[in-house]
């Protein structure tokens, strides 16, 4: 008997070969995936046993991570929905029945395609986050190692946070090793590690989302301890939300928080002016007003990057507090660019306020 060819898939709405399924960067998933150039997507069921999580995992990259329209689109309306069974993910073949009856193949595709009303709409989104390729191919494999301490530490005394940035984006084992300088006693160096947090949070939201994600958490959690010094880890949660838009925006609500504890205050407050600087608009959906609570009976750096802040977000709330600030007093604010304090009467930054 002639023994059967093994033949690579193609997709069954547009009947182009596709690419074999990869881990892609949106960010939930667990399990290899694809896009079509028609569109449609696919993800690999290697075991046969896990086709529900498939499913799913399809549909969420299809509508580019939007978990509310995933659950409100109705199958054959707003999707098709296709599966190709006996697919092999090793040689990305589909196999014909076997001549032994013993030898089984479980692998299975599922392929969805959006309505075009709806694909049009998540197009742009979905090609953001499959950024993957085009971001990793700008990085040298020579950043494709862990760092030493040292190694780190002279990267950020050279302030190339550019270079740093590459090896975290290449191995992101590299942010526990530059978590260990958010806790430096210098705070000008401190604040160089979160700057260069900043620079990698960026492209490496693009390519492995989950590790920042993870991170972020992890920062929290540490700044959470009551064991433990908040330090530059809030600061590196801001810095993060700053150079990443509404992606991890959520996290705003948990620096917040920390303002219950005026120990925190330092470090949220410089946190949310550098949130405020590049993403006001992320900032301003969320309670920045409780802010005008620490204006009185704070330092005057604390009032300084306050009214930057208000300065920032162009937010009028402030104007009846602006009355109870002494515009001649004088404050030390932290220049990010330049690493060093620079000082600044209030009153330069109340007429910033008052100008719009």
């Amino acid at each position: 008997m002639k023994k059967p060819v093994p033949k690579p898939p193609t997709c069954p709405f547009c009947g182009r070969f596709i690419k074999k399924p990869e881990f892609l960067p949106i960010g939930l998933s667990d399990l290899e995936a694809g896009v079509c150039e028609c569109g449609s997507v696919y993800v690999c069921d290697v075991t046969g046993h896990n086709r529900g999580n498939a499913f799913i995992e399809a549909l969420f990259l299809a509508t580019a991570g939007d978990w509310d329209l995933m659950w409100e689109l109705t199958s054959e309306e707003d999707y098709q929905e296709v599966w190709i069974e006996d697919y092999d993910l090793k040689t990305h073949t589909i196999l014909p029945m076997p001549v032994n009856p013993r030898v089984v193949s479980k692998g299975a595709l599922c392929f969805i395609k959006l309505a075009e009303d709806i694909r049009e709409l998540k197009r742009q989104k979905l090609k953001e986050v499959l950024q993957k390729e085009n971001v990793l191919k700008k990085v040298s494999p020579k950043f494709q190692k862990k760092l030493s301490k040292q190694e780190v530490e002279t990267l950020l005394q050279k302030e190339d946070f550019n270079t740093l940035a590459s090896y975290i984006i290449s191995e992101p084992l590299n942010l526990n090793i530059l978590q260990k300088f958010f806790y430096h006693p210098d705070i000008v160096f401190r604040r160089k590690a979160v700057v260069a947090l900043g620079k990698a949070a960026s492209p490496l939201a693009k390519v492995r989302p989950e590790k920042l994600l993870d991170f972020i958490k992890k920062l929290l959690y540490a700044a959470a301890d009551s064991a433990a010094s908040a330090w530059g880890a809030l600061e590196a949660v801001g810095e993060v939300i700053r150079e990443t838009g509404d992606r991890y925006a959520i996290f705003i609500k948990n620096l917040f928080a920390f303002l219950k504890f005026p120990e925190y205050h330092p470090y949220v407050i410089y946190a949310l002016y550098r949130i405020s600087e590049k993403n006001p608009e992320v900032l301003k959906k969320h309670s920045y007003f409780l802010l005008l609570d620490l204006i009185e009976g704070s330092t005057s750096e604390i009032k300084a990057v306050i009214l930057k802040i208000f300065a920032n977000l162009k937010a009028k709330e402030i104007s009846p507090y602006l009355n109870r600030i002494n515009p001649d007093e004088e404050a030390e604010i932290f220049d990010h660019t330049k690493f060093v304090y620079q000082r600044i009467k209030l009153k330069e930054i109340i007429e910033q306020i008052e100008r719009g």
